[in-house]
């Protein structure tokens, strides 16, 4: 089975524990029977924490606003589209640096702390 990740923007009403809703609902349709609506999120790079919920602004940051260009540019869609290939490259980018970077701070910390790490 092929796992595919993918990030949803959820709209709700202020008072619903999302937490407890994404703990309590086992398919996608228990979360949509919940009163969340949903649109997806292009072109997005998100730190989540627990529940794959992203919490903060500094937590993301999506391909749009000053990203982009304007909708009135010649040949607006296929510059745009170019833009975006730039912005995921930049992205791909940057995650496999933090992944290095974290797995290098982990190894310092944890032979600070004596531990030896087994997943090496």
């Amino acid at each position: 089975m092929r796992m595919k990740h993918v990030l949803l923007e959820m709209y709700f009403e202020d008072n619903l524990n999302l937490e407890k809703v994404l703990d309590d609902s086992n398919t996608f349709e228990d979360l949509v029977s919940s009163g969340i609506s949903f649109t997806y999120a292009d072109y997005e790079l998100a730190y989540a924490g627990k529940n794959g919920i992203v919490h903060t602004l500094e937590d993301f940051a999506g391909f749009g606003g000053e990203m982009d260009i304007e909708p009135e540019t010649e040949n607006y869609e296929a510059v745009r589209e170019e833009l975006i290939k730039k912005w995921q490259s930049v992205c791909q980018r940057k995650i496999e640096e933090a992944v290095d970077e974290y797995l290098e701070i982990k190894k310092q910390f944890l032979q600070e702390k004596g531990i030896k790490d087994e997943i090496e």
